[in-house]
Formats: structure tokens, sequence, C-alpha cells
């Protein structure tokens, strides 16, 4: 489970479906640990974010050509932090597990 601005992204089906039942609330949405990234989905599974391999949290949206365009933006899923400070130590701590956060 990652935890991003107070907001939980599951990692798996389980972890969301037991965040029903489990105190502190409900997921916001998904997150998959890749190899140099953690892509955040919303709740239907869809993209709507990134903390690429240098921590940055940036929103993601589907061109219509395909393509994906990132930019540095807030992310609704996520909210607003109240400092730059919270959000890059939260960052780290995603990326931490991932195989570029180890080296």
């Amino acid at each position: 489970m990652i935890i991003l601005n107070g907001n939980k992204f599951a990692e798996s089906d389980s972890e969301f479906v037991d965040s029903l039942f489990e105190s502190g609330g409900t997921c916001s949405g998904y997150a998959k640990r890749n190899k140099k990234s953690v892509t955040i989905m919303n709740m239907r599974k869809e993209k709507v974010g990134l903390i690429n391999a240098h921590g940055v949290l940036g929103s993601a949206t589907k061109q219509p050509d395909g393509k994906w365009w990132y930019s540095y933006a807030d992310i609704p899923e996520v909210g607003k932090y109240a400092s730059y400070m919270q959000q890059v130590e939260e960052c780290k701590a995603a990326l931490s597990q991932t195989n570029i956060g180890a080296a």
C-alpha cells in the first residue's frame, strides 16, 4: 500500500477490498510499482499520475493520439499537498521499494 497526502493507493485488489473494513478510510485508487517509477491510478484502474525515477509526482493525461502527456500538476485522487517537502518525502518512500529506489 502506498500513502500519498493521506490517501491510500492499493497495490492489489485484495488490498483495496481490505481497506473497506479497516480504520483509516478506503483507498482512493491503485498504485503499480514499475522498474523505475510508480503509476498512480483511480478506482477504475485508469492512469492519472506517475512518480518518476527522480521522485517527481506528476499528472498523466491521455491525448487523442493515444500518447501520454505528463505535467507537474495536482492529481485529484491525491489532492494538493500542504508543503512541497511532504510531497518529496512521500514520493521517495513510494520509490524506495522499486529497483531504482534501492540503487
